[in-house]
């Protein structure tokens, strides 16, 4: 009996240690979330995933697909993300709101929009009385259509006629069957219009408008109890980003994956731009949520009595940096 006990331990013996080990408590499970289908910065999430960066850092990551920076950003109020991706207009709706969600990266700092068209519209005050398609209210793509129209001159509330739509696939579909005039594209939105015709009529990214078109939110609350979780997930962001820039081939693949585009020409075209402006010290920017705020503040008087440092916390980005983790990646 003993000798059977004895073989019986020998042989589960390795396997329960595997499994202590797979259950140790480095190994967190989590659920995160990307906000858009369209290859570009929620690529960088992708990658952390598919490159098994998270696994190296600790983090069991399933990555959960969340229409819409207002809606990932419900999902971590709501407590069912507990960190994840959004973009800077709603996370300063909900922090006027009382809401407890702060941006701890930004991978994309610049407003990264244009406006497309129809072939009839060449100039861009042809755009005047004609319908735009848009997204939900306190979305980025939202957001930077207001923003664009301005800077042509033209009042998003009484010049244009403005439907939401949805998200970029949605207003591709309906700038190609004529139910809108023109919408606001990423650059990946803009190589695919492009191709199909479409002229580009306003290149916001020329102006380099400063802005927080996508990071990394979590909870003041998450950060106090658990900072050295929310420490290993940057880290894991910030390695997956330097593998997006220096691993093409396997991030073109893993694009392609995610956003179920075959045109390997809008693919290349979309890592070009995001290898190009995605920094390796993805620092949320105060800048751009200060001019957030300001848009805010013309019909929101709570917006202009904020202070921009609520609503950013950069300690664990500055914590890589003075470390010598970023750098080091680059060596590597």
């Amino acid at each position: 009996m003993q000798r059977k006990t004895r073989y019986l331990v020998s042989i589960l013996a390795p396997a329960l240690i595997c499994l202590l080990a797979q259950r140790s408590p480095g190994a967190d499970k989590l659920n995160t979330s990307y906000i858009s289908t369209t290859p570009g910065s929620s690529s960088v999430l992708w990658v952390a995933k598919e490159a098994k960066i998270f696994d190296k850092h600790g983090i069991d990551a399933t990555v959960i697909f969340i229409s819409g920076s207002v809606r990932g950003i419900q999902s971590i109020l709501a407590g069912e993300i507990m960190i994840g991706e959004g973009g800077g207009p709603g996370l300063a709706s909900a922090r006027l709101a009382g809401g407890d969600v702060v941006a701890v990266a930004g991978n994309v700092n610049v407003l990264p929009y244009y406006l497309v068209s129809q072939p009839s519209i060449k100039k861009h005050e042809e755009l005047r009385g004609k319908i735009g398609g848009t997204h939900i209210a306190g979305t980025t793509a939202e957001f930077a259509l207001k923003v664009g129209l301005k800077r042509i001159g033209l009042d998003p509330l009484k010049d244009v006629n403005l439907r939401v739509i949805g998200g970029a696939m949605e207003r591709m579909v309906a700038l190609q069957k004529g139910i809108v005039n023109f919408t606001v594209v990423t650059e990946a939105g803009k190589a695919m219009a492009e191709r199909l015709g479409y002229p580009t009529v306003v290149d916001m990214v020329t102006l380099k408008i400063p802005f927080p078109q996508n990071g990394i939110f979590t909870s003041t609350k998450l950060i106090r109890e658990n900072p050295e979780f929310v420490r290993r997930y940057l880290r894991a962001y910030v390695e997956a980003i330097h593998y997006f820039k220096t691993h093409k081939e396997t991030t073109l693949k893993i694009m392609q994956k995610y956003s179920r585009l075959n045109d390997r020409k809008i693919l290349e075209e979309s890592w070009d731009w995001h290898a190009k402006f995605m920094p390796e010290s993805p620092y949320p920017p105060a800048d751009g949520y200060q001019l957030i705020l300001q848009d805010m503040a013309e019909k929101n008087p709570k917006a202009a009595q904020a202070n921009v440092k609520d609503y950013i916390d950069t300690r664990f980005i500055r914590e890589l940096e003075d470390s010598g983790f970023i750098k080091g990646l680059s060596r590597k």
